[in-house]
């Protein structure tokens, strides 16, 4: 079952707090104290070690330069907190809603000695800005029950054991700064969560495939040899979107006549069969891949998309392998999409 009272807080930041490894060896938060239209201060509880004991670590992305359609929604919002449900286009989902991308993202633990180690010397340069630039916040998790603020403000799926009652999609949290003059987004999750969930019913948020299923841990970690790291990422991200005609025209320059296309790049040293693959937008059309299709080693192709229509407003775009599960991921805004009959470009 999801969390409860889930949404997201837009406010401004005033102050923080954090519990070091003397202070709070269990459960350690940084606490974001912040305001809306509302005389008494909020505070968000930002978990900054994971309670799992076989592994603490914490999982993070920070996203300096964040283009999202989720932006222009947020923009809108009144200060103050808004409930949102899982169908709402402003709820977030780290695997469905490509607020990032998965190999980008780094393990750290709560509190070492030295300098650039640990989550405290990540995020405290950040909250420190959206302090000193008096900018606007947007906490997404769950409200607590007094109205006072807001917790999960992390990866709410994916969990293993006893936190697998909280485990659901289109409900995680995070933490998104609207400066002047850009949007920062900054993403937290825990090593032992899963990279891939089931998308409804029972297996909603719960790691797919039951058993055996890849962590973040193994994803992400630099202990593991490089040679196994790409090997681990080619097995996961075999293909790549790499660009898509979003806006295209045909002959005359009539609008809506010449097809979407999304372009897939082969980064393997083998052909990928894409026999059940399938490309799908932020509604989840579904586009299928041909059967019988290979894509050869290296190369790109553009597959047209007659049945995911790829939205002037901005987007996401999702690769399927023939086990349902993500392979690749982009997104792009309505500003990206303006420009008629050219191809948005992902790096």
């Amino acid at each position: 079952m999801p969390i409860e009272n889930y949404g997201v807080w837009k406010a401004t930041p005033i102050r923080y707090t954090y519990e070091t490894k003397e202070q709070d060896p269990k459960s350690p938060h940084l606490s974001l104290y912040y305001r809306d239209e509302e005389p008494a201060e909020g505070r968000a509880a930002i978990n900054i070690k994971s309670g799992d004991k076989s592994d603490s670590r914490l999982v993070y992305w920070t996203v300096p330069d964040f283009h999202h359609p989720i932006i222009e929604g947020l923009a809108d919002l009144s200060p103050g907190f808004h409930e949102l449900e899982a169908n709402d286009d402003l709820a977030l989902d780290y695997i469905r809603s490509n607020l990032f991308q998965r190999q980008t993202g780094k393990l750290l633990p709560h509190d070492i000695e030295g300098e650039n180690n640990d989550i405290l010397d990540t995020l405290k340069p950040i909250v420190d800005r959206a302090i000193s630039s008096k900018a606007t916040v947007y906490l997404f998790g769950s409200a607590f029950g007094d109205g006072k603020g807001i917790h999960n403000v992390h990866m709410n799926q994916g969990s293993p054991r006893r936190w697998a009652r909280d485990n659901g999609v289109y409900h995680d949290g995070c933490l998104i700064i609207q400066f002047d003059d850009h949007w920062e987004g900054v993403f937290l999750g825990f090593a032992s969560q899963a990279v891939h969930t089931g998308d409804s019913g029972r297996d909603a948020g719960q790691p797919t495939p039951p058993q055996g299923y890849l962590k973040w841990a193994d994803f992400l970690d630099v202990d593991i040899a490089p040679e196994d790291r790409e090997t681990n990422e080619l097995c996961d991200r075999p293909v790549l979107i790499t660009e898509a005609m979003v806006n295209p025209k045909g002959p005359d320059n009539q609008p809506g006549v010449a097809p979407e296309t999304v372009t897939l790049l082969n980064r393997t040293t083998s052909g990928v069969l894409l026999t059940g693959w399938s490309i799908i937008n932020k509604s989840n059309q579904s586009q299928k891949l041909p059967d019988g299709d290979v894509l050869s080693t290296g190369s790109s192709r553009k597959f047209e998309v007659p049945n995911c229509p790829l939205s002037n407003k901005g987007g996401t775009i999702t690769l399927l392998n023939a086990d349902g599960l993500k392979v690749h991921g982009v997104s792009y805004t309505k500003n990206m999409a303006r420009p008629e009959d050219a191809a948005i470009s992902f790096n």
